[in-house]
């Protein structure tokens, strides 16, 4: 029989107990000297119980312990989790993997008992009992008394868990699972190279290959996730650049004296074209996604025009030894449709003729066919595409191998990018080209689109209240600068534990809650409000949100927007004047 020696117990209560059930699972790994991906295993197994124990059971106990051999070596590393919930209905569909959850209830378990080396649970209406294990690899002694008592009293030191410290450390975790998974993809690829080489095994192998598909395809559902979560991230800090980059330039808190207005251009010029960069990677993990949001709004056809000149001009200095020229439209037309979209495509088929023209010229025409149309058409004298090629352009990732273009930079995904955009809008790409001869890429698109366009509203917010809840000093001073013109009165709250004497005590008219407060999860602030607060929120935040929670979110409140938002500062003035509209007429 192994000896059993217990190292600590957390008690969860609250929902931060399972912040500090997690941190204390990872500190007792690090200090059996675990391997870094499997301390990594056992903290996010804990943290899936803990969670489940807290949200189903409304709390319980979790004691750390480690098992040694007779002859004093130590094996495992466990956890042992009591509670007196009412038990887990179907938890061998859980553990097997065919129960469908419509609450996440058992998602927990089933990742969890992936992620153990051994995995007991013993469930009634009485409560329910899990008992899990990580194997301690070679041959070590098993810590003595003072040791085990110096673990104790650093843990005891460490106290409750800080979130914000937390979430920073699962981060890094995230990125070293993502390497994990990206090595794993590798693995695959070996896999698949042997097989094409030889028939030998190819049975046996069948099995290990479906298994090794389905790790690449969570290991890009992952990367995905990530990709969108970081970039939102990298976006917010930009957009709070640019917004007060513009009030400084518009002499917001005064004139600026020449010098400052230049250098403070140069910002804000820096600042727009790092966010069109990161816009663009932004499209791609929506265009993976299949959603991209529409804003139509109202321009004149000679006005973009020029915007596509002045894109052309940039492009060009690059290519100094090509012809360029962007026409003037013959007559000039009214366009209401998303100009942001628009412009992506034709920057993307512009950039695309330069890229593949090694001498000539580059021209740029628009042309109105009938009364509810407008044609771009983008001609180059480039190398062309030979036709049985010019389905594959079309492609994501796909790119046209030409010994004279070895130096071309690309994706192979501005292409698929603009013609998903350019079907967005109603309308779509066509090309003609020929190999050594040029290529004609038209887009065509309605003039108007069916979304109507929302016009600016007049905001007059005197004698009303807002609350801001937000940890962010430079997204409260944003959205502070944005109300305070329009004779509004503003009270700010770094947390959420401010903000609940403020809700009480201001009794604000409207409230802007960020999602990621260090205290407390906006989600749950939200949920702990009286309901009749609930039509005074406006969610504002820079976290990407998928479906459900954004219904769910919609549920609770009367406005989502996301920080990140190129209209970020129309969006908010948008919502107050709908709250005002409401209050003037009874609502």
């Amino acid at each position: 029989m192994p000896d059993i020696l217990r190292i600590a117990t957390v008690r969860i209560r609250e929902e931060i107990d399972v912040v500090t059930c997690r941190q204390s699972a990872r500190q007792i790994a690090a200090w059996l000297e675990l391997p870094h991906l499997e301390q990594i295993r056992f903290a996010t197994a804990v943290s899936e119980l803990a969670r489940n124990t807290y949200q189903y059971a409304g709390g319980g106990l979790f004691h750390f312990d480690i098992a040694s051999s007779p002859g004093g070596l130590l094996e495992r590393f466990c956890l042992e989790a009591w509670d007196e919930g009412p038990g887990i209905e179907d938890i061998e569909r859980i553990l097997e993997g065919s129960y469908v959850s419509h609450t996440g209830m058992g998602l927990g378990l089933r990742g969890a008992q992936r992620l153990m080396d051994e995995f007991d649970i013993r469930t009634s209406p009485e409560g329910t009992r899990i008992r899990a294990c990580k194997y301690i690899p070679g041959y070590r002694a098993a810590p003595g008394p003072d040791q085990v008592q110096a673990i104790r009293l650093q843990l005891q030191h460490n106290g409750a868990a800080d979130p914000f410290v937390e979430l920073q450390l699962s981060g890094s975790e995230l990125l070293l699972t993502t390497g994990e998974l990206q090595n794993k993809q590798l693995e695959l690829e070996a896999i698949n190279l042997e097989l094409e080489n030889t028939n030998k095994g190819v049975v046996a192998l069948y099995s290990e290959l479906e298994k090794a598909n389905e790790e690449v395809r969570e290991a890009s559902a992952s990367k995905s996730r990530f990709f969108a979560n970081m970039t939102h991230e990298i976006r917010t800090p930009i957009n709070i650049v640019e917004n007060i980059s513009k009030l400084l330039l518009n002499g917001h808190d005064g004139p600026l004296n020449p010098e400052q207005h230049r250098q403070v251009a140069f910002i804000s010029e820096a600042a727009a074209e790092l966010s069109g960069l990161v816009n663009e990677l932004l499209d791609l993990s929506k265009a993976e996604s299949g959603r991209s949001e529409i804003a139509p709004t109202r321009f004149t056809l000679a006005e973009f025009t020029e915007q596509l000149r002045q894109c052309a001009g940039a492009i060009a200095l690059r290519y100094p030894h090509l012809h360029w020229e962007v026409a003037v439209p013959a007559s000039d037309v009214l366009l209401q449709t998303d100009r942001h979209l628009l412009f992506q495509i034709m920057r993307n088929l512009i950039d695309n003729a330069f890229k593949y023209t090694l001498e000539g010229r580059i021209s740029v025409r628009t042309y109105l066919p009938d009364d509810d149309t407008v044609e771009f058409l983008v001609e180059d004298t480039g190398i062309g595409i030979a036709e049985e090629n010019q389905a594959r352009v079309f492609e994501e990732f796909s790119r046209i191998r030409n010994p004279e273009l070895g130096k071309v930079q690309g994706t192979g995904l501005g292409l698929p990018l603009a013609q998903r955009l350019a079907s967005l809008l109603h309308g779509s790409i066509t090309l003609d080209s020929r190999r050594g001869r040029g290529s004609r890429f038209l887009l065509r698109i309605r003039r108007q689109h069916d979304e109507a366009t929302i016009e600016a509203p007049a905001v007059d917010l005197s004698g009303m209240n807002i609350l801001v809840v937000d940890d962010s000093d430079a997204d409260r001073y944003l959205l502070a600068t944005l109300l305070r013109p329009y004779q509004a009165s503003i009270h700010e709250a770094k947390n959420g534990a401010a903000s609940i004497e403020m809700l009480y005590e201001v009794r604000p008219d409207l409230i802007f809650l960020d999602l990621d407060l260090p205290d407390i999860a906006g989600e749950d602030l939200l949920e702990n409000m009286d309901w009749g607060m609930h039509s005074r929120v406006v969610i504002n935040t820079a976290k990407p949100l998928d479906d459900s929670i954004r219904q769910h979110l919609a549920r609770h409140s009367r406005a989502i927007v996301q920080k990140s938002a190129a209209d970020y500062g129309e969006q908010v003035l948008r919502e107050v004047s709908r709250l005002m509209e409401e209050q003037q007429h009874g609502r």
